[in-house]
């Protein structure tokens, strides 16, 4: 009974370690309320996270009149201050490729989950590749574990470029009280919707525990042979 017990316990940490979380995008419209390009942008989006929350995704707008994206670079960074307005630390990047399907109206490609922590803000950037970009899209709206923050009342910043660098909100920024010009995205949650997910560094510690139970339950077993 007790290696039952033993064996029953370990099944359920694998179980737990395994489950898909809440997963979606950091932010998405109904629709796209432009589709426009005028050149090679480095587009930043500055947020605040009001609960703490795992990044397993990078992603960047796919405009619907092609549904493709570019080989966008995408770089996450943490900031120095709260309004993300001096520098920011490089914690993860990726290039985003057509081989991925869409959710919503991006795409994403996995990266190693990292913890955004509460209380703490960050930025997303990418790089538009002449792609066709879009604002002021109607049904809007953000994940409530974020705050995206404005400067000047405006959402996004950009600068002309190629490569997806920190942008300090001093330079140019979208038109005020819209929201925002699209773009890179985030995705939260388990990332298997769209390019396989990886386990976090706490799901393998489980996942690990679990099959060493597993093995201690099954090498406590004793085997009785009888003969007739």
């Amino acid at each position: 009974m007790k290696n039952i017990a033993r064996s029953a316990l370990a099944a359920g940490l694998v179980f737990v370690a395994t489950s898909p979380a809440i997963a979606q995008e950091a932010w998405d419209f109904t629709s796209a309320g432009n589709s426009f390009t005028d050149g090679a942008w480095d587009f930043a989006t500055a947020f605040t996270v009001n609960t703490s929350v795992s990044v397993s995704g990078l992603g960047y707008y796919a405009d619907p009149v092609s549904g493709n994206v570019d080989g966008n670079a995408v770089a996450l960074y943490q900031c120095a201050d709260t309004a993300c307005l001096t520098t920011g630390t490089l914690i993860a990047s990726a290039t985003v490729a057509n081989t991925y399907p869409l959710t919503g109206h991006f795409r994403f490609v996995t990266i190693t989950p990292i913890t955004l922590q509460a209380g703490v803000s960050y930025e997303v950037a990418g790089v538009s590749n002449q792609d066709n970009y879009t604002w002021n899209d109607p049904g809007f709206a953000v994940d409530s574990a974020i705050s995206i923050l404005s400067t000047s009342g405006q959402y996004s910043r950009w600068e002309s470029g190629s490569s997806p660098d920190f942008l300090t909100g001093s330079g140019s920024l979208d038109i005020p009280g819209q929201d925002g010009i699209w773009g890179p995205n985030l995705f939260f949650g388990s990332a298997t919707g769209f390019t396989g997910g990886v386990p976090e560094p706490a799901s393998w510690a489980m996942m690990l525990a679990g099959f060493g139970m597993v093995g201690a339950a099954m090498r406590g077993r004793r085997t009785t042979i009888r003969f007739a």
